[in-house]
């Protein structure tokens, strides 16, 4: 014959456990959501004075996340950068950087907040201006990043 005080203090313990275990869930932070087209591209720009733009081929922008920035070179004291965005792979890009650029000034791995997915654009691209003559930058970006990375905006 079993032993019943023993087996029904096994389950009650066990009840306890499963309890404490989803309230541990059920408080735990939610994960924020990632972002999806964080596959980063290269680009190369070269500016022969000050004024004009160049910019790079459009990317699906899937989440309202910031974007990757890498300057790998930096051929100039520092050089603008922005994020356009469109609802149309084909075009009527219009920028949509917080705070309207975002300046590098070395070398580094940045963000570049932007307002692209917010406003109802799923396409982005990576555009460039020089103000400071002639000279070049280059390195990889992404539309959207999952990292951490000190922001130029």
């Amino acid at each position: 014959m079993k032993n019943t005080k023993q087996h029904g203090s096994k389950a009650h313990l066990l009840g306890l456990v499963c309890g404490l275990a989803l309230a541990v869930l059920a408080v735990a932070p939610a994960t924020p959501a990632l972002a999806n087209n964080v596959a980063n591209t290269t680009y190369s720009f070269y500016f022969s004075g000050d004024g004009a733009t160049q910019g790079t081929n459009p990317r699906e922008k899937d989440t309202s996340s910031v974007c990757y920035l890498r300057v790998s070179s930096l051929g100039l004291n520092h050089m603008n950068f922005y994020i356009d965005g469109s609802t149309y792979s084909s075009g009527g890009w219009v920028n949509r950087t917080r705070g309207g650029v975002a300046v590098a000034y070395y070398t580094g791995h940045f963000s570049i907040h932007n307002y692209v997915y917010e406003n109802g654009g799923s396409w982005a691209r990576l555009t460039s201006m020089s103000d400071c003559g002639s000279g070049s930058v280059s390195g990889m970006w992404s539309p959207d990043s999952n990292e951490s990375n000190p922001s130029l905006n």
